[in-house]
């Protein structure tokens, strides 16, 4: 079972970042959403999902990577996840890195480009935007 932590600080006013320890699957990615959401509050949030691997754990390309197991539309409508002051989160995914990965260090792409559309989706989103990191071991391992 996946373990949803926060990666970054929790500091007013920053981005925030959550990951899991473990593998996750689209079950946990919609819980993760849940629990997110209601440590926020106003209007205008988006918690921006990144699908994807970061390339340690062979075969796992993230829990909204495979059409299988994609976190598509049908699933973003089933979370429906609100604020602590009940107002309506917007459901951005981003599919980051869902292909073969670069050789010959495939660790270092995967977080390079991770990296790089995150500091984007920053650059060009209004206020604070918050991520979730939807593959296995996102935070870590234990």
């Amino acid at each position: 079972m996946a373990e949803l932590v926060r990666i970054t600080n929790d500091a007013p006013g920053a981005v925030q970042i959550w990951g899991f320890h473990g593998e996750c699957n689209v079950g946990d990615v919609a819980a993760a959403l849940h629990q997110i959401a209601a440590g926020l509050e106003g209007e205008g949030n988006t918690i921006h999902v990144m699908s994807g691997t970061h390339g340690y754990c062979l075969g796992q390309v993230g829990a909204v990577a495979t059409r299988e197991r994609k976190f598509a539309e049908e699933d973003r409508s089933l979370a429906h996840p609100r604020t602590a002051d009940n107002k309506t989160i917007v459901v951005a995914v981003h599919d980051f890195n869902t292909n073969k990965l670069p050789a010959p260090d495939y660790v270092t792409a995967a977080m390079s480009k991770l990296n790089k559309d995150v500091r984007t989706i920053v650059a060009e989103t209004p206020g604070i935007p918050t991520f979730l990191l939807a593959y296995c071991c996102s935070a870590g391992t234990r």
